[in-house]
């Protein structure tokens, strides 16, 4: 057992991460509680038990080897997913002037992107979440990790792995979770897509993903942010952004002044709102 501090690059707003973590967790795959979050990550096709302990200096993560090789791997998920590289002093130099985000720039100024821990995982509960609430995506999610899920060491579960998925008939995977046939078949042609990719590796491409059935633009955008390491998207088609603009006038040409941190300005604007989750109001294939 080992322990690991990784200090954000200033100020980081740990609570508000850890309100992301708890709305967002798989049950079962991940245990949130009021100072962090434990679970499974994978580095070289091994599962290693990994708690992060969040306070307001950065992270520091206890993990189930004493390997440095490791260590140095899970350091860069850990500052990615929790964004601590981030410099939100120039993130501040573009928004915090906006009158839209001038209060909550003062009362939050460490607000970061809290990413999702694995790339495959992130995909396929976004897929499952796609014109739901968060609690009916949650409970998608609490269903496929129950029946396709493995047990895994210190009373984690594994998520279910890309081939479980793709062995099962589409239709009995829809049975299971309660879905569409469609949105079946998508969680499948992602799981079809990262077979062959390195378990706990980043986001794919956006064009390779978006070539995907049932993955359209909400899904891309959605992933870019709370998956990828792209800090300039900005979902035009999200139901609370469209509704934040609407009640705030904001244009076509203060999203654009945002540039080069929409991603960023998108997260500030579900906070503002209340939202740990943004929510898709494009139609998907259905069947």
């Amino acid at each position: 057992m080992s322990r690991i501090r990784i200090d954000a690059n200033g100020r980081f707003d740990h609570r508000a991460a850890l309100a992301v973590l708890a709305a967002h967790r798989t049950d079962g795959v991940e245990r949130v509680d009021d100072h962090g979050i434990s679970r499974l990550l994978t580095v070289g096709g091994d599962d290693h038990s990994v708690t992060a302990a969040l306070d307001e200096g950065g992270v520091t993560v206890t993990v189930d080897t004493a390997d440095t090789g490791v260590h140095a791997v899970l350091i860069a998920r850990i500052r990615h997913w929790f964004d601590l590289d981030a410099d939100l002093d120039a993130v501040a130099a573009v928004l915090a002037a906006e009158p839209v985000f001038a209060e909550h720039f003062e009362q939050r100024p460490g607000l970061r992107i809290t990413r999702c821990a694995d790339a495959f995982e992130a995909t396929v509960e976004t897929v499952l979440g796609q014109q739901v609430t968060l609690t009916a995506a949650r409970l998608f999610d609490a269903r496929l990790v129950a029946a396709y899920g493995t047990d895994g060491p210190a009373g984690l579960r594994r998520f279910p792995r890309p081939a479980d998925l793709i062995a099962l008939p589409t239709d009995h995977l829809r049975a299971t979770l309660r879905t569409t046939r469609a949105r079946a078949r998508t969680v499948q042609e992602v799981a079809h897509f990262f077979l062959d990719r390195e378990a706990g590796g980043p986001l794919p491409a956006r064009a390779e993903l978006g070539a995907l059935y049932g993955i359209g633009p909400w899904t891309l955008d959605y992933l870019a942010i709370r998956a990828g390491s792209d800090v300039d998207v900005f979902p035009a088609d999200d139901a609370v952004l469209r509704r934040m603009r609407l009640a705030h006038g904001i244009d076509e040409g203060a999203v654009e002044r945002w540039r080069p941190v929409r991603s960023y300005a998108a997260v500030r604007l579900w906070a503002v709102a209340g939202q740990t989750r943004p929510t898709s109001t494009l139609k998907r294939h259905s069947s």
